[in-house]
């Protein structure tokens, strides 16, 4: 393999919405502001881009179609063992903070706090979709060069 000389950092991810106001409204809460918009003459489809702070666009196709779609029923971390992207995910210096603190703003369904298989603390906050977004507080301290190997198996 060949040296890599191009760096790759995280841009934008893309979901397509029932309710663009919605979701809007949502993503906002954690940071996300519009930055563009385009939308067809005869309002078919919209594309919002949304930035945090730090850059990262959030991209919201909304097709006019799917207005009256029913919400998808998915699972926590939506539906984890189909192929395919499964949730967007937060860090926060304050997990049970944070969690109370959505739950007073009412912005959509929250679960508990569990921790993950690696060993990561999180709950989910479900978007206007049904889509669940996940919420993380990650203490470990990782190193590329010395990986983290976790399994089920009993010692």
């Amino acid at each position: 393999m060949t040296a890599q000389t191009t760096s790759f950092r995280p841009h934008h991810t893309a979901f397509t919405v029932a309710d663009l106001e919605a979701s809007k409204a949502f993503y906002g809460y954690f940071g996300f502001r519009l930055v563009a918009e385009w939308a067809k003459a005869d309002k078919s489809l919209a594309i919002s881009h949304l930035q945090q702070d730090s850059g990262y666009v959030l991209e919201l196709f909304h097709y006019a179609a799917n207005a009256d779609a029913e919400r998808p029923v998915f699972t926590v971390g939506n539906n984890l063992p189909e192929v395919g992207v499964k949730h967007l995910g937060f860090v926060v210096p304050d997990l049970a903070a944070t969690r109370e603190e959505i739950i007073a703003a009412g912005i959509g369904e929250v679960t508990e706090i569990a921790r993950g298989r690696t060993l990561v603390d999180y709950f989910f906050v479900i978007d206007p979709d049904g889509m669940y977004v996940e919420v993380v507080n990650d203490s470990r301290e990782l190193d590329p060069s010395s990986p983290l190997l976790l399994s089920d198996r009993a010692k």
